[in-house]
């Protein structure tokens, strides 16, 4: 078998239950700093989504 993506993250996972276990492990995997990376993406993608549709010409809303 050529090197790569090890096995069980190359199987298509069936149903919901095996593709969450499946993800868990994944996400598990991963290093802390990977870990609080996704979590500041996350938190980016939120509060885009809260604020909602602009209207067109509206300024952008200020960010931290």
């Amino acid at each position: 078998m050529s090197q790569g993506a090890p096995l069980d993250e190359r199987l298509w996972e069936r149903g919901w239950d095996a593709h969450q276990l499946a993800q868990r492990r994944r996400l598990a995997r991963l290093p802390l700093a990977a870990k609080l990376e996704w979590l500041e993406e996350a938190q980016k993608l939120i509060e885009h989504l809260r604020r909602g549709p602009r209207r067109h010409g509206a300024p952008r809303p200020r960010t931290r």
